[in-house]
Formats: structure tokens, C-alpha cells, sequence
């Protein structure tokens, strides 16, 4: 793997101020100026990859997360390299990775999905959600996880935390309560009659920032990202409230004309995801020394943070089901906060593209 220079803020403001004009110089099929090559028409079976496929995969991510774990064993492992995958990671943050993706400067961006891609969506340019990542599983209440977490003097105990307390006071999310947190943050309220709207939106606050304002009653509630859901489990004034609900959680890879043009090649990358996931993350994959050894190098963090960091579970299959769900509950969430540059919904559909999937598990894999 090749690592990309750093951009300059001045670059990634420059990004940043012409995304609108990127949307609409990047218009996709619906526009008429995407699908080269005819690409977008080709099915499944028509897009098996060989044995010699090769190529490059520039890709834009903020930081080596947990839930990105079958793309950084796939990078860690070399198993990319073996494939003929030359993997070039960038890391910038999502919202400058965007514009790069829409413009053909990076080829795809590891992220969440967001309110910016439906925006995109709504301009007609080709950026699609291609892979899930992680699959959250039914949990425990009270389990320390990635998600709200708040103070026992104002919800109570873990296992039944009230969160009709929370009305009024002061809440940090990492997006300003726009995107995935801000709906699972509504969601969670919703079953106590209320809404993000009866809570202080702190100005985002995000990894430690966000732990230190919780402990020292800054905030309220905020939102702890992996791994800090180990640290935050040291204090036994904090208690989690909130976090993904079973299923999809909105952790993308939103690729670009840049992959969606070499199809062959998107299929060939996902045959590595899934042989890496295959062989290092099935089950308690904490229980695992190689896999925590790989882990730990991958995520620049201690053995013994991923050992005490929450399970996730990641379907070898990266199966598509569920998406155009969760991404049409995110949609109407944002249409009613008003985070959106249309009014009415559009079908999600046209923003999720499952053949590389597909072609994956029903093409005879080519990774060795």
C-alpha cells in the first residue's frame, strides 16, 4: 500500500468551495454523462473478474476506525497486493474526500453515510454506495459500545437508562446532529416522546474531546467513537444510552466513476474484503492473537484496546440487504431537519449499487 501526500487546508478548502460545481460537472447516467464504456449496464455475471485483473484503488479515509477492519486487514495483511490491488489510502475527512470521489481524484472514500451523498444523488453525479462494512448485532443494554453515552446522576443505571432526562440539556454529536448519530440520537429519544429537538446540540465535539466534555459535565450526553467506548467503560459515572440499531449501520464504501468505470476490478477488491474477513474476523475475532496483532497495527492502538473493544461482526458476504432501507430512513431524517437541497424524497435506490457484491460471491474467486 502507497500512502498519498497530505493535502493542505488550503487545498481542502479549495475542495470543499467547488463540490457544488463538481456535483454538476460530474453528473452520472441520469444526466447522460456517466456509465463510460457502458459500464453502469453491465450485469453481474458480465463483470467477473480473472486472475490477472489488476489496478489501482485511490481511496479517501478519515482515519483507520474499527469498523473499517476488513479494509485495513486487506491493506495490513498485503492480501491486496497479492491480488494486484495496489491500495492508495488517503486521509482527509469525509467531507473533503467527497468532492475528490465526484471530480475522479480519488476512486472511492471509506465514510458513513451522509446527507452530502443524497445531495449528490439529487445533482445526478455517480458516487454509489458499493460495500456495507460492519453488521451490528442485537446487544445487551448496558453494553459499552461505539454510540451515547451520558452520566448515571442523570439517567440512572446502564441496563435502564431514562432518557427523558436528557430534555433540554446539552448534547454533543460529532456532526452537529446531521447524518447517522443525529438519527440514531432521534430514534432513541423517540421512544420517551422526544425528538433532537428537545436537546442542546453542543458545537461537535469528537474522540477524546468528546469523553473529556462527558466526564467533566461539559455536556450531558455525547457521542463516544471506538475505541474510546474502552475508556469510557473505566468511569463508573458514565453509562451508554444509545447506540446502532441491529442491521445496517450506514459505514460505506461510496465508490466513484473512478471504480464504478473498471468493474472488474471493484469485484476483484471485494473477493479480498471477503477472504479477510473470512479468515480474521469470524466469531470473537478479540480472542484471535493474529487478528488482535493486526488489528492493533492497523488501527494505530494498543493489543489490549481491541481485546476490550466492543465486538462487531462483518459479513464475509458484504451482502447489500438492508441498504436501501436504512437509506431511505436516513433521507426522511434529513429531509425533516432540513439538511438536505430538495424537498421531496428521491428513490435511494439510484444511490446503491449491489452487482459488485453480487458478482462477488457468485463469480469463482480469482484471490488466492
Amino acid at each position: 500500500m502507497r500512502r498519498l501526500p497530505g493535502r493542505s487546508a488550503t487545498a481542502a478548502a479549495a475542495a470543499l468551495l467547488v463540490l457544488s460545481g463538481a456535483l454538476a460537472a460530474c453528473a452520472g447516467p441520469q444526466g447522460g454523462a456517466g456509465g463510460a464504456g457502458g459500464a453502469d449496464k453491465k450485469s453481474g455475471a458480465a463483470i467477473c473478474p480473472a486472475a490477472g485483473t489488476k489496478g489501482t484503488i485511490k481511496i479517501g479515509m478519515s482515519s483507520p476506525l474499527a469498523v473499517f477492519a476488513p479494509l485495513l486487514l486487506g491493506i495490513q495483511t498485503g492480501a491486496f497486493d497479492k491480488a494486484g490491488i495496489d491500495v492508495e489510502i488517503q486521509k482527509i475527512p469525509s467531507a473533503e474526500s467527497l468532492p475528490l470521489v465526484a471530480r475522479g481524484q480519488l476512486d472511492a472514500q471509506m465514510t458513513s453515510l451522509s446527507s452530502a451523498h443524497f445531495n449528490t444523488l439529487k445533482d445526478k453525479v455517480d458516487v454509489r454506495w458499493i460495500v456495507p462494512m460492519d453488521d451490528q448485532q442485537k446487544i445487551p443494554a448496558g453494553t459499552p459500545v461505539p454510540g451515547y453515552w451520558s452520566r448515571k446522576d442523570v439517567v440512572g443505571s446502564a441496563t435502564s437508562p431514562d432518557l427523558s432526562k436528557l430534555k433540554g440539556a446539552k448534547v454533543s454529536t460529532p456532526t452537529g446532529g446531521t447524518g447517522v448519530s443525529g438519527l440514531i440520537l432521534d430514534t432513541a429519544l423517540s421512544k420517551v416522546g422526544l425528538g433532537i429537538k428537545d436537546v442542546k446540540l453542543s458545537p461537535p465535539l469528537v474522540g477524546p474531546d468528546a469523553l473529556n466534555a462527558l466526564a467533566n459535565g461539559a455536556v450531558t450526553a455525547a457521542w463516544i467513537s471506538a475505541p474510546l467506548e474502552v475508556e469510557a467503560a473505566k468511569n463508573p459515572d458514565l453509562v451508554p444510552i444509545a447506540g446502532y440499531a441491529p442491521g445496517v449501520t450506514g459505514t460505506a464504501i461510496m465508490a466513484g466513476r473512478g471504480l464504478l468505470d473498471r468493474p472488474e476490478v471493484a469485484v476483484k477488491f471485494v473477493q479480498v474484503l471477503s477472504k479477510v474477513t473470512t479468515q480474521y474476523l469470524k466469531g470473537d475475532y478479540r480472542k484471535n492473537p493474529e487478528t488482535v496483532r493486526l488489528l492493533a497495527a492497523a488501527e494505530e492502538v494498543d493489543k489490549s484496546t481491541i481485546e476490550k473493544s466492543a465486538l462487531l461482526a462483518f459479513d464475509p458476504s458484504f451482502s447489500m440487504e438492508g441498504t436501501e432501507k436504512f437509506a431511505d430512513d436516513l433521507q426522511a431524517f434529513a429531509l425533516k431537519r432540513g439538511e438536505l437541497e430538495y424537498d421531496k424524497p428521491l428513490d435511494s435506490a439510484g444511490l446503491i449499487d449491489a452487482r459488485f457484491t453480487e458478482a462477488a460471491a457468485s463469480c469463482a474467486s480469482v484471490v488466492k
